[in-house]
This record gives C-alpha cells, sequence and structure tokens, in this order.
C-alpha cells in the first residue's frame, strides 16, 4: 500500500495545502487538494474518494477533479469515465443539495447523464467493509459536529488507520487494537493546547488531546503516528507542544511525506 500526502493542513495559506492522501494512485481519503498537487493524468487515475465528512476544505476538489474529468472525456479519453465517492448517506445528502446544485457547482452527479455521470455517489455504513481497487476500506464513527468517519484500510494483510477530523472518540481505538499488523495512524491535532475550548467545540483535537487519545492506544511507540490538519497559523506552537510530549514513533505530517507499507 503506498501513500501520498496531497495536502495535511486544516487551513489554507500560501504553500499550506488541505486535507487529502492519494493510496495506490487511485483513491483519495478526502479531496481538499489533490487537483493544486497533481498533474491531469495524474488525476485521471483517481477513481475513488472515501469521504469522511463534508466540510469545505475535506470536498473542495471534488468539484475541480469532475470538471477536469469531463475535460478529459470532451477529449476523447474513454478510461476512468467516472470518480466514485463513497460517503455516508447524510454526507452524500448534502453534496446533492448544497454542492452539485447547479447553483454552487454544476450537477456532476448528472452531467452528461445520470447513468454516465461523472461523479457517483455511494452510500456506505459504518463497519461494514467494502472493496475498492484491492483495498478493503472501513469507515469508523468518529466524534465531529456533523457527520464523520474514520477510514480503516487493508491491503494484503497490512492496515493503515486515518482518524479524520475528530476530537475525544473511542471506537476508533477499539478497532485499532485490534488490527494484528497496523503499519500507521494518521490523526488529528488542529489547535494548540491554549485553544483547548475551540478544539472542544469544533470537534479536533489538540497536543494534549493526542496525549489522552493515544492512552487508549495499545500500540503507542510500537506504530507510527502522524499528525495531521494543523492549523498553519499555529503550527510553530503546536510543534513545540507536539515534541515536548516525547512520544515515540509520533511526529506531524509535512506536504513531502510518502510512504510505503
Amino acid at each position: 500500500m503506498r501513500l501520498k500526502v496531497l495536502g495535511c493542513y486544516g487551513g489554507q495559506l500560501l504553500g499550506f495545502r488541505l486535507t487529502s492522501f492519494l493510496v495506490n494512485d487511485s483513491i483519495l481519503l478526502d479531496a481538499g487538494s489533490p487537483t493544486e498537487v497533481l498533474t491531469l493524468e495524474e488525476q485521471h487515475s483517481v477513481r475513488h474518494i472515501c469521504l469522511s465528512h463534508t466540510h469545505l476544505d475535506h470536498i473542495k476538489d471534488i468539484a475541480f477533479l469532475a470538471d477536469n474529468r469531463s475535460l478529459k472525456r470532451l477529449g476523447g479519453n474513454k478510461a476512468n469515465r467516472t470518480v466514485h465517492v463513497h460517503s455516508l448517506p447524510p454526507n452524500n445528502e448534502t453534496l446533492r443539495s448544497h454542492f452539485f446544485n447547479d447553483d454552487i457547482w454544476p450537477d456532476f452527479t448528472s452531467i452528461p447523464t445520470q447513468e454516465d455521470a461523472i461523479i457517483q455517489l455511494h452510500d456506505i455504513v459504518a463497519e461494514q467493509p467494502f472493496e475498492i481497487d484491492g483495498v478493503q476500506v472501513t469507515a469508523i464513527g468518529v466524534n465531529h459536529p456533523v457527520p464523520c468517519t474514520g477510514f480503516l484500510l487493508e491491503q494484503e494483510g497490512k492496515q493503515l488507520l486515518y482518524s479524520a477530523d475528530t476530537g475525544n472518540t473511542d471506537r476508533i481505538w477499539e478497532i485499532a487494537n485490534r488490527q494484528p499488523n497496523l503499519k500507521a495512524v494518521i490523526l488529528d491535532c488542529s489547535f494548540p493546547n491554549s485553544y483547548q475550548n475551540l478544539a472542544d467545540i469544533s470537534g479536533h483535537l489538540t497536543p494534549n488531546g493526542v496525549k489522552r487519545e493515544l492512552q487508549k492506544f495499545n500500540a503507542v511507540g510500537r506504530v507510527p503516528v502522524y499528525l495531521y490538519h494543523m492549523k498553519p497559523e499555529t503550527l510553530n506552537v503546536m510543534t513545540a507542544e507536539v515534541e515536548a510530549m516525547n512520544i515515540p514513533l509520533l511526529r506531524m505530517l509535512t506536504q513531502v511525506d510518502e510512504f510505503l507499507f
């Protein structure tokens, strides 16, 4: 399983891209920034998006992936005609009603036709695995103000866990502790410790929150934990706070990180 960080921040400033991870060239975990990073040909290889929730920083580039895919079709390319979005039913309904609604953006769920649409929305059920491009994916509910899931990915007996945006949560750790060959955890850490009240209200973690969450994880110090969703404005403060915790195999992600599990 290959993982490339396209964007790992919870805010957008010059040089800081929003959340998106590319798995095996064809699967996205969220879509905050793929069209900012991937060439048109690389974008055309994307067939699936596992969408954790519908906050703008996680869905923004679904719009532009759809637009670029339509141009590839018009240019005569017949492969990978459709981008399949996999998310909870209320999230897909939000996309239909408030995003692909011909007001905010053209309704690519019916362009050129509903039968051959550029974007197809697939309802998933938490903790019911599904398979896409040889990867088994299981959505796991987490604690956020809108319906949100993390994702457990498994390929060839190796697992990767992505928390998505979350505050204090339990179920994802129960499932993580059952994985026989977990290779990495990607975990929310959005605000510095002094912003704890804001983190609680918005359903995110601080370094102190990360420390409390990791007390639920049996493999701390044995399985790498990578932090994402840092706010660029407070990145220096957060970096110091994370380093001060001195937890083995814990670090913040960067936009040049690539992993082979």
